[in-house]
């Protein structure tokens, strides 16, 4: 089980948006012929390509090491382009792929560990059990969608509990996406779900042979 994103650098992820958000509004840097990449292809040939107004963040994304986390952000606060596509939802989404060499364990098989408490400590924040509680699950297509609450006890400064992940497997890889909400900005449950759905089937085409 692939373990959760670290702190520093969901921190830093979050940060770097909500600076270049800051940067549109006081129009710094305002430049109509800006443009943030929309895709990007990882070392093992795997490309990770955002829906309508999602743009990779090449500033926070990594794809060194055995995990490769893609950054998905804003085009618009992103190109520092008021012009270009935002996204229907505000949030931060990352993507998080790991080389596994197998079949992913049914969605079904996944659900059961993660309601566990070992599951449920490897999806917090802190590590901690206590700290999750899973709202929602909802499976389909070999997929597995959760809608979560993370109280960890030391929190990322400017994102909020809930945030929504997606588990699914491509090609022997283990893939992850998770949507995050920042704080002050609510996403609607039924808004989560389809922002997870839609980035999925994304990658699921973009990727089919």
């Amino acid at each position: 089980m692939s373990t959760p994103i670290s702190k520093l650098f969901l921190l830093a992820a979050v940060f770097g948006l909500a600076a270049c958000d800051g940067g549109l509004s006081g129009f710094e840097g305002f430049n109509v012929t800006r443009s943030a990449p929309e895709r990007i292809e990882l070392p093992d040939g795997l490309v990770v390509s955002g829906t309508r107004g999602w743009c990779v963040d090449t500033r926070t994304t990594r794809t060194d090491g055995e995990t490769s986390v893609v950054v998905l952000g804003s085009c618009a606060a992103i190109a520092q382009n008021a012009f270009a596509p935002r996204p229907e939802v505000p949030g931060v989404v990352t993507v998080s792929v790991e080389n596994r060499g197998g079949d992913l364990p049914p969605a079904e098989v996944l659900q059961e560990f993660l309601t566990s408490e070992s599951g449920k400590a490897a999806l917090a924040r802190d590590g901690s059990a206590g700290s999750v509680q899973i709202l929602e699950a909802r499976r389909g297509d070999d997929l597995l969608l959760l809608h979560l609450e993370d109280r960890s006890i030391r929190p990322v400064p400017g994102v909020s509990q809930d945030y929504w992940r997606a588990i699914f497997g491509l090609g022997g890889r283990f893939v992850t996406v998770s949507l995050v909400e920042l704080d002050g900005r609510p996403i609607e449950v039924p808004e989560g779900f389809q922002t997870l759905t839609a980035q999925v089937e994304r990658i699921r085409t973009t990727n089919t042979r």
